[in-house]
């Protein structure tokens, strides 16, 4: 089912059944027709057609369909298209503002952090984002485990905490 022909002539009560297990079956159906409908309207069908797009074209075309948003987008293109572009989640900006790296929320301002400090690499974002992911999952969540995080004697947010001394 990852053809795109596939998807776009699958039904959508057949294509409802087999993603429902990942929850929010119902939206996501309706969000990857829109996105089928849109690959094969503008791109022919073919992803290459949409990848060989320079980013930050890429990026308009992605946010123009209906139920594509920001992280998405960028997941698209880092993941998908292979192409440098950091993303930004939920973990990301907890962690960040946590640690002390910035307090900034903004999706865009967060992401020009990343972007203006690190090589612009694929794989370097990939892991990066990873491990971020791994760090907001395992440790930095909404109830923070702040006392078993390994960045905890860097942590603005575990210092406060603990009264542990400045970084």
């Amino acid at each position: 089912m990852l053809d795109p022909k596939k998807l776009r002539d699958i039904k959508n009560e057949k294509l409802k059944k087999l993603i429902q297990p990942s929850g929010y079956y119902r939206q996501k159906t309706k969000k990857l027709k829109n996105f089928i409908n849109f690959l094969w309207e503008k791109h022919d069908g073919k992803l290459e057609r949409l990848f060989d797009q320079p980013i930050h074209e890429l990026r308009e075309d992605l946010l123009s369909v209906n139920g594509i948003g920001k992280e998405t987008a960028d997941s698209i293109i880092l993941y998908a298209a292979e192409k440098p572009i950091f993303v930004i989640d939920a973990y990301t900006a907890r962690s960040m503002n946590r640690i002390g790296i910035t307090q900034e929320k903004e999706y865009g301002k967060l992401q020009e952090i990343f972007h203006n400090n690190l090589p612009h690499d694929v794989g370097l974002f990939n892991e990066f984002h990873a491990l971020i992911v791994r760090l907001g999952k395992d440790y930095c969540r909404k109830k923070p485990r702040w006392n078993q995080c390994p960045l905890n004697t860097r942590c603005d947010y575990a210092s406060s905490i603990n009264n542990l001394p400045d970084k």
